[in-house]
């Protein structure tokens, strides 16, 4: 297993191994009502949104299950997965966009939103030339995105710094780095719609965090990809999968499979 420079391994390898207890999963999951779901490289495989993802979100459908997506993608792009895919909503931009029943809304957002978020970017590009907006910013409602491929290791903190002199913050992703402001939240945004139903979180990287806080979410699951993240997240899904990226998710929906036989 890989983990971050300064973690303790086998403290880390010790409590993973308690995460992996599936069968406390399978008795967790009895009479689960909303599954909300990160998207990439926790839905996705190798970037890839596959035939095998489709039929589990299908099979939560059909068996009752609502999915909510819970997402850093931009507002735009999230319109196609609420249209395309069998879920109840899909929460976008790290929980500053929420699209239902083909109606958008967003956060509440100051008068110079825009004019501060470009001006944060701009200084951020004077500072590291090579950095790159994400390609699907033309697309965004309440913040600004950069490709993670083009930031380079000490530049996440540089990044930080420039976004908060702005009275911004940084969310990092898999495959994006996002700044935005610091009351938008994944967390906040879906415990705000989500009316007291039993829901299960699940997410692969820090930037679900707030989505496996055990008072708000008790019942929360990584994809094993999330391992590499954990010794620099305060906190950590409770349970585990043993495969990454979708098959991870796939494998989740064959234990909640297997718990709604067991209720039956």
């Amino acid at each position: 297993m890989k983990f971050s420079n300064g973690v303790d391994n086998h403290r880390i390898f010790f409590y993973c191994l308690h995460m992996y207890d599936l069968d406390e999963l399978r008795i967790a999951l009895k009479d689960v009502e909303v599954i909300a779901t990160d998207v990439d490289d926790t839905l996705t495989i190798q970037g890839i949104l596959t035939s095998g993802v489709i039929k589990a979100i299908e099979y939560l459908n059909t068996a009752g299950k609502k999915v909510i997506l819970v997402t850093g993608r931009s507002g735009g792009a999230c319109t196609t997965l609420s249209q395309y895919l069998p879920v109840e909503m899909v929460i976008a931009e790290n929980g500053g966009v929420v699209i239902r029943n083909h109606d958008i809304t967003t956060i509440d957002l100051p008068a110079d939103h825009t004019v501060k978020l470009h001006a944060c970017f701009d200084t951020i590009r004077k500072t590291i030339p090579d950095v790159k907006q994400a390609q699907d910013n033309p697309f965004r409602l309440t913040d600004l995105s950069m490709d993670n491929r083009s930031i380079q290791g000490s530049n996440f903190n540089i990044i930080k710094s420039i976004a908060e002199s702005f009275g911004f913050t940084v969310a990092v992703s898999s495959v994006q780095t996002h700044i935005l402001l610091p009351t938008c939240s994944k967390a906040v945004t879906l415990k705000s719609i989500l009316n007291d139903r039993k829901t299960v979180t699940i997410g692969d990287s820090a930037n679900d965090e707030s989505m496996f806080n055990p008072e708000q979410f008790p019942l929360s699951v990584g994809v094993a990809n999330i391992i590499q993240h954990i010794g620099l997240m305060k906190y950590r899904p409770r349970w585990i999968m043993s495969k990454e990226q979708g098959y991870g998710f796939i494998e989740f929906v064959d234990v909640l499979k297997s718990a709604i036989y067991l209720n039956t």
